[in-house]
């Protein structure tokens, strides 16, 4: 921000503006207004967005436990600031951060990212000027243009899933080993709560929140879809896909995704489908578990 206000005392004001309209800012504030203060809150408000989401993926590596006290500190920037939008984001990747390094806790997944939503969803209600920031909460268009396009998205992520796992072999006998060796209807049951809650959870965070947030900060459609999807992708290091392949595999997912989650205008459709893939995913474990008798 010292260079900002350096250009701007010597007369770079006209060239910023340029710039701005290259990346339509979608804020409470319009890029597209000449006064300086509001060239300097559109970017701090992208700056705030782009730091959260960036320490949000550092903070999947062991090292970098230190993230989620720098997420909370961009929730206080944007609490200071009336970024609603940011103080959401920040509260919730810090809260998961947090919650995913408790033992127990994250060993029932999905209830890190659940918990989470939880206790930011009653700061939401009783914080008024939050408010408007949860306007990315719709079903959205449930037609059959949806219902064709979530069923070919459940089909090929199911074969990407089950192609991926056949020809990477991961270890992941440290999600398998959770899966206890109880009555069959039990497994199918859990399964359906696994499935159903995670699709849910997970398209909160990524197709809801981080979608509509970076989507106020830049309004071009692939650099939103892309964001969230690199960052959805970064949040699967340890899970399943998982590695450098399967962060890549649930990266490309997740563009897949967020056109689901543009196209239908909501989040009914990319929940659905998310699902099918979660069902998918919990049958291998289910058989990695059988298999190897933990």
């Amino acid at each position: 921000m010292i260079y900002l206000g350096l250009l701007t005392r010597v007369g770079g004001v006209s060239f910023l503006n340029s710039f701005c309209r290259l990346i339509p800012y979608k804020g409470e504030m319009e890029v597209t207004k000449t006064n300086d203060c509001t060239l300097k809150h559109s970017w701090i408000h992208r700056t705030l967005v782009l730091l959260c989401l960036v320490f949000f993926g550092m903070g999947v590596f062991p090292q970098f436990a230190f993230c989620s006290v720098v997420l909370f500190i961009l929730m206080l920037s944007g609490l200071y600031l009336r970024f609603a939008d940011v103080f959401l984001l920040g509260l919730t990747c810090g809260l998961m951060l947090l919650l995913c390094r408790i033992g127990t806790i994250s060993k029932l997944w999905p209830l890190p990212t659940a918990l989470a939503l939880g206790i930011v969803l009653i700061i939401g209600k009783l914080t008024p000027f939050t408010k408007e920031a949860f306007g990315w909460i719709r079903r959205g268009d449930w037609g059959r243009q949806q219902i064709a396009t979530t069923t070919i998205v459940a089909a090929i992520s199911g074969i990407s899933l089950v192609s991926w796992y056949v020809i990477v072999k991961p270890d992941i006998s440290d999600i398998a080993g959770r899966i206890a060796h109880v009555h069959p209807i039990a497994l199918i049951l859990t399964g359906l709560l696994f499935s159903i809650s995670n699709a849910i959870c997970e398209e909160f965070v990524w197709r809801g929140m981080i979608f509509d947030t970076v989507e106020r900060a830049f309004s071009s459609s692939a650099v939103v879809i892309f964001v969230q999807a690199l960052s959805f992708g970064m949040a699967h290091l340890n899970g399943f896909p998982r590695g450098a392949s399967g962060i890549i595999l649930a990266s490309i997912y997740g563009c897949i995704m967020g056109y689901v989650r543009q196209q239908s205008k909501g989040l009914l459709a990319p929940i659905v489908a998310h699902a099918f893939a979660d069902a998918v995913i919990y049958s291998i474990l289910v058989s990695v578990a059988l298999a190897s008798g933990t």
